[in-house]
């Protein structure tokens, strides 16, 4: 598979990844704090590949943004939403006493689920992908320095 593809597919499986956080926030459901964990690590990891690097097996998002370089201008909003991992699994399970907790704040969740959709989108334009064009590879997948 090229890179290009690579690239692009996961920009598309973020971005359907924050359309189903978004559905399960209209039902009150926990798990839409998870997909939105999910869309934002396909997001970094596109962003990584971009950038010669890989994110490999990696899950937790503060270490994988610690590997894109500083000159990458969209390092600092990727950092607004790595909070999120947190959210993904402890909100995910029952703690060991068998509590479950409550999810994180709708506004917190809302305010994350919009700087993920909007970093999706940035890079979406940035790399030329057609996020409804399903089989379509990247149109640059240049690091993005500006």
């Amino acid at each position: 598979m090229s890179a290009e593809l690579f690239v692009a597919s996961h920009i598309r499986v973020a971005a359907e990844d924050l359309e189903g956080a978004l559905a399960l926030v209209k039902l009150g459901n926990r798990n839409a704090v998870y997909l939105c964990s999910q869309a934002a690590e396909k997001l970094v990891k596109a962003i990584l590949t971009t950038e010669n690097l890989h994110g490999g097996r990696e899950h937790r998002l503060d270490v994988l943004i610690d590997k894109i370089p500083d000159e990458n201008p969209l390092k600092p909003d990727l950092r607004k939403f790595q909070r999120i991992s947190d959210f993904s699994t402890t909100f995910r399970y029952p703690t060991i006493r068998g509590k479950v907790k409550e999810q994180p704040d709708s506004d917190a969740l809302a305010e994350t689920i919009d700087l993920v959709q909007a970093a999706i989108a940035k890079v979406a334009e940035r790399l030329e992908i057609s996020i409804p064009d399903k089989g379509a590879p990247a149109g640059n997948i240049d690091p993005i320095r500006t």
